[in-house]
């Protein structure tokens, strides 16, 4: 018969087994063997490249400057009526950690147009943040890096999101922010939401924000334009140009924020990163007209001008899509209020 352990013995067995769990490091989740690179392409904000297709080719490895393992994928996709496409590519998952492999491009990728030879654009390398989906823009236009086609990665899907269902009523009434503060006089709906920068480092955007008065249900809406820009002479945006229901008009804009980024370098050679954000008034007569104006399967858009204090101008736009989302959303506010 084994004898016992003395009961110190067995406790200090026990406290060094628990000790060593707590110490061990975690395990971590496998690495994906394969991940997803989604494209968008454009001919220009609001027209997309149909029935374009993208092939390339990209290798994932271990790191090893000498030998190791490597996994090198050949990719296609073509663009649908949105001008979109995802590629699916393997990869060679990583043994030490649960981020995506980065996938480096080994050819130039080949841009085929309907009807046209294949053109080459640049070298592209996806999942190199680690995550197992990279959102990319093509646009078509001349680039010094790119060729004819300009290539941005962007940041999130949200902001693929805001390019490809641009046109898309329900992308924004599914969006709208609803601020109904009992404190405040005033109910506020906004498109911001739908809105996402293509670059956080310059996040410029316009939306439609709307007020509705608790007591009369009248509503006032704006165009609220945030612009982040490196430009000396486009300073102090002050008026508005657009066509409204009554015809052409000029308006003030408001100021709501301003801010400058700048060093000392900056300063001297006039590079300074200028943020503004401006608001102007539109009438509900504007707003209707513009709703009315979208069209299912159509990408047609309201332009506006912005002039600045020296007499520079941007011309934008907003999608009719947006003004139907909204007058749907305070009809449908104003109506609850009335019961």
């Amino acid at each position: 018969m084994p004898s016992a352990l003395p009961m110190n013995t067995s406790l200090a067995l026990a406290l060094t087994t628990a000790a060593s769990l707590l110490l061990a490091p975690a395990a971590l989740a496998a690495s994906p063997d394969k991940g997803q690179a989604h494209f968008i392409l454009m001919k220009s904000r609001d027209e997309p490249f149909v029935g374009v297709t993208l092939r390339g080719a990209c290798k994932s490895d271990d790191g090893a400057f000498f030998g190791g393992k490597k996994v090198e994928t050949q990719w296609s996709c073509t663009t649908n009526a949105d001008g979109v496409c995802t590629a699916e590519i393997a990869l060679l998952p990583k043994a030490d950690s649960d981020k995506t492999n980065a996938c480096k491009g080994t050819m130039a990728t080949e841009i085929t147009e309907p009807g046209a030879p294949a053109v080459k654009s640049s070298y592209f390398t996806f999942f190199a943040n680690g995550e197992p989906h990279n959102y990319n823009l093509l646009q078509k236009m001349g680039s010094w890096k790119h060729g004819d086609y300009h290539f941005k990665s962007l940041e999130s899907r949200e902001s693929f999101d805001a390019i490809a269902a641009r046109h898309a009523p329900g992308f924004y009434k599914g969006r709208i922010a609803i601020e109904d503060t009992p404190a405040s006089a005033a109910v506020t709906l906004s498109t911001a939401a739908a809105h996402v920068p293509e670059s956080k480092s310059y996040p410029s955007t316009e939306h439609l924000r709307a007020s509705i008065d608790r007591q009369s249900l009248k509503p006032t809406v704006q165009i609220v334009v945030k612009e982040t820009y490196i430009d000396f002479s486009y300073r102090n945006p002050t008026s508005a140009k657009f066509v409204s229901a009554a015809g052409p008009r000029s308006v003030e804009v408001t100021r709501l924020d301003q801010n400058v980024i700048c060093n000392l370098r900056d300063l001297l050679e006039r590079k300074c990163t200028h943020q503004e954000t401006v608001a102007f008034h539109i009438d509900m007569d504007t707003l209707r007209q513009a709703a009315a104006a979208y069209k299912p399967g159509e990408r047609r858009v309201w332009a506006f001008q912005i002039t600045a204090q020296s007499g520079h101008t941007r011309d934008l736009t907003l999608s009719h899509a947006e003004f139907l989302a909204m007058a749907e959303a305070i009809d449908a506010f104003v109506a609850k209020g009335k019961k």
